[in-house]
């Protein structure tokens, strides 16, 4: 009898086969997003996502689950409203306090988004290992009481203590604690990714967000988590960034809209090369400053040397940080850039005025 060889791509194409719009399905991302096309208001069962989750990781990363269906509400974790003065912090498995970092979640605090925190409880004190400053936080917004989910310690038995090498039901959950704040904060906590940000506040309407799409989409470009398609835009933060350079009037977006049309313009189908669009806009932004007129005529001289010089935007981005690094190895400069954006900066003026030279341009700093 043959076995069967288990082909995870396979197991995902058959399953979006019951799926009119079919979505991305890797380990480390399903596009929710696109899956929630083939849905009434675009919203998930999580039984779905489960699903999908099962088929993306295959069979041999299965969890190790409980034996029996698990009810937590019979376990050792609690939940309860908890008063101020019995709420402690033992400095044995918590990170210091950060009075900056308290500050700053003051300055985005909603009593719509308070995250839970969550403590040991030993007799009649409830020892947080997590969500310290949260509840600082809380209490500086005149709570008068906080919520908790708590470790029940009268409900650990002996045989639990024992059998993780202790004797003293405290020390355990001490050591408990430790191993908790840990796993949560250092091993496993996954970072918000840009996109999915971007994303969220593009769904929910956050008004700068809504612009900066507007303009991307208008050059022809698409966020997206990964550059592997046509036209794909994922360097979201960096964008961010440059889409809020304002003009003389104050207004955001007009170097970032014309940098990504220049790219778009060279390059039909090519995902946003992050070298070539962003110091494409710094050089839009810094004539206009010095007082020079890009035209239109510049962006096709400029992409047609790019072209014919080095072909796609990757090969040209390499090219132009080659060039500056051969120079600055060979003549060296007095004040050499410090960033991969202004080295390409400098490297496409000194290209610009070498091989064309019809218009001014603005100074690079480091001139060869």
């Amino acid at each position: 009898m043959k076995t069967k060889i288990y082909n995870r791509q396979i197991e995902i194409n058959e399953y979006l086969k019951k799926f009119p719009t079919p979505f991305e399905m890797k380990d480390d991302a399903i596009d929710t997003r696109t899956m929630a096309e083939n849905y009434d208001n675009g919203i998930i069962p999580l039984q779905d996502i489960a699903d999908a989750i099962g088929i993306a990781l295959g069979p041999h990363k299965k969890p190790t689950p409980t034996p029996n269906p698990y009810d937590p509400a019979s376990g050792i974790v609690k939940f309860e409203y908890v008063r101020w003065h019995d709420l402690y912090l033992w400095p044995r498995f918590q990170r210091d306090v950060a009075p900056n970092h308290l500050y700053k979640i003051e300055q985005d605090f909603d009593h719509t988004c308070v995250i839970v925190p969550t403590a040991i409880k030993i007799g009649d004190r409830y020892m947080l290992w997590d969500g310290h400053h949260t509840a600082q936080s809380m209490k500086r917004q005149n709570y008068t009481q906080f919520p908790v989910w708590y470790i029940d310690t009268d409900m650990i038995t002996s045989d639990q203590v024992e059998e993780a090498g202790f004797n003293d039901k405290t020390e355990y959950a001490v050591w408990l604690a430790g191993q908790n704040m840990i796993r949560i904060n250092s091993r496993n906590k996954r970072k918000l990714h840009a996109y999915d940000e971007f994303m969220i506040l593009l769904e929910t309407k956050d008004a700068d967000t809504v612009k900066m799409y507007n303009i991307m989409t208008s050059a022809g470009f698409h966020p997206k988590r990964n550059p592997n398609t046509h036209n794909a835009f994922s360097q979201i933060k960096s964008g961010q960034s440059i889409f809020e350079m304002t003009d003389d009037y104050g207004v955001p977006g007009k170097y970032f809209k014309r940098a990504l049309q220049f790219h778009k313009k060279t390059w039909n189908l090519a995902p946003a090369e992050l070298e070539v669009w962003r110091p494409i806009a710094l050089l839009y932004k810094m004539a206009e400053v010095e007082g020079f007129t890009i035209d239109e005529q510049f962006d096709i001289e400029l992409g047609e040397l790019f072209k014919n010089k080095f072909g796609d935007p990757t090969s040209t981005q390499l090219a132009l940080k080659e060039n500056y690094y051969r120079v600055l190895e060979e003549k060296g400069f007095t004040q050499p850039r410090d960033h991969d954006q202004w080295r390409v900066y400098d490297a496409l003026i000194n290209l610009y005025n070498k091989n064309i030279s019809r218009i001014q341009l603005p100074t690079a700093q480091c001139r060869w």
